[in-house]
């Protein structure tokens, strides 16, 4: 059944709605939740705790996708609420323990959200609404990203952490409201047997870890992703140890320096979403990078001088503003590239091991930078953190610059469903 454009427009607007919701309440939360175990415990590990995640086996494609989504939100509705009970039964340091409990549960559902929808996209839309969705999805995103940094941070000292769960219980409500009026329209294709021993959680995952390694270009999308994830925790983890701890300079400003990341995405992606489709994928993630190296190193000079608060927020701002922009360009053209590129029948499982790749690493650099600025509580860190990444661009891209985007994934997908 062919999905028309009423309503694919319909689905976009309950999704960014959706996405909104979620990502505003959930940023505000993740931002108390730092602060909280920042002041609780003092460590710089505290910010990145809400990073670190555990990868969850693939079932995207095996079970329908709307059912999926359904009780993923239903588990991380009870997480919360069981953290939110436990929480107040520890003090200080003890108070990782069940955050690092929720977490786990948390964002292994997130895992399979997001892996589910990546998968869902063609039920819910038609193919000329893909670009339109993703970018409008991501705007919604980056619009509540770029306000909840500044309301979190002021709500925090007024109401305390516990309101925080009451904002995040209500989201998760909403976004299982609008998921249960969103229609998805199931395609037809052939699946293997589940009855043989091939068809385990394992084989399902090698069997997606086998595509992206047998597509160059893909394969080499998915290391950069990881190299830039952990290049970036260097923002997640050392942003807020360096603002609120070394420099102290106050919740304001750092909410602000977020705020402007955010904003950088949100108006990235409402450019994506106005423009026509995007061709030369490899040559805007070239820039893209280059552009995140020299942000970053910029942000790091400027910490290094230690200026006054106002020129920190405002030159700083203007970094990371252009930091989020790059981000959007390189984040949003990657999802729909996959979109168009992966078959259907296979888009759980290939994106469900690319996030558990990028999940499993999360750990590994959120203990490595939160152990560097232990040490180093300095802007040289950012400084050769952003040369890295320009160093890598510069060494890896030049072999894939005539790689463009796909016009079509229908041609791509009947090819790759004949090698199955």
């Amino acid at each position: 059944m062919e999905i028309s454009d009423h309503e694919s427009n319909m689905q976009v607007i309950k999704d960014v709605s959706s996405n909104f919701t979620s990502t505003f309440c959930g940023d505000m939360f993740s931002f108390a939740l730092g602060l909280m175990l920042l002041r609780a415990t003092g460590m710089s590990l505290s910010f990145g705790l809400s990073m670190i995640i555990m990868p969850i086996g693939n079932l995207v494609d095996t079970y329908p996708h709307k059912r999926l989504l359904i009780i993923s939100l239903v588990v991380r509705i009870g997480a919360l609420l069981i953290y939110s009970i436990a929480i107040g039964h520890f003090d200080g340091s003890g108070k990782l323990i069940p955050t690092i409990g929720f977490l786990i549960i948390n964002y292994a559902s997130v895992n399979l959200s997001n892996s589910g929808y990546m998968a869902s996209v063609h039920e819910l839309v038609n193919e000329g609404h893909i670009q339109k969705l993703n970018s409008l999805s991501q705007s919604a995103a980056s619009f509540a990203s770029t306000f909840s940094p500044i309301v979190a941070a002021g709500l925090y000292v007024i109401v305390g952490f516990r309101l925080f769960i009451v904002f995040q219980l209500t989201a998760h409500v909403i976004a299982l409201v609008i998921l249960l009026t969103m229609n998805f329209h199931y395609l037809s294709y052939p699946r293997k047997s589940s009855q043989t021993p091939q068809e385990s959680q394992w084989a399902k995952f090698k069997l997606g870890l086998n595509y992206l390694m047998a597509h160059d270009f893909l394969r080499y999308l998915i290391c950069i992703a990881l190299f830039l994830n952990f290049i970036f925790a260097v923002i997640n983890v050392g942003l807020p140890f360096m603002i609120v701890e070394h420099l102290h300079l106050g919740n304001v400003t750092l909410g602000i320096l977020n705020s402007a990341d955010a904003l950088g995405m949100l108006i990235g992606n409402l450019i994506i979403s106005v423009s026509k489709e995007l061709r030369h994928l490899a040559k805007i993630l070239a820039v893209t990078m280059v552009i995140i190296g020299t942000g970053l190193a910029g942000v790091g000079a400027l910490l290094m001088a230690a200026p006054e608060q106002l020129v920190v927020q405002l030159v700083g701002s203007l970094m990371l503003f252009a930091v989020g922009m790059s981000l959007a360009f390189m984040n949003t053209p990657f999802g729909i590239y996959m979109q168009k590129t992966v078959p259907t029948e296979l888009m759980g499982r290939v994106s469900s091991t690319e996030m558990s790749l990028n999940m499993m690493s999360i750990p590994l650099e959120t203990v490595f930078y939160s152990f560097v600025f232990q040490q180093i509580p300095s802007g040289i860190v950012f400084i050769i953190s952003g040369m890295a990444l320009i160093a890598v661009t510069g060494l890896t891209m030049p072999a894939f610059m005539h790689v463009q985007m796909p016009r079509t994934d229908h041609a791509t997908q009947k090819a790759d469903r004949q090698r199955l």
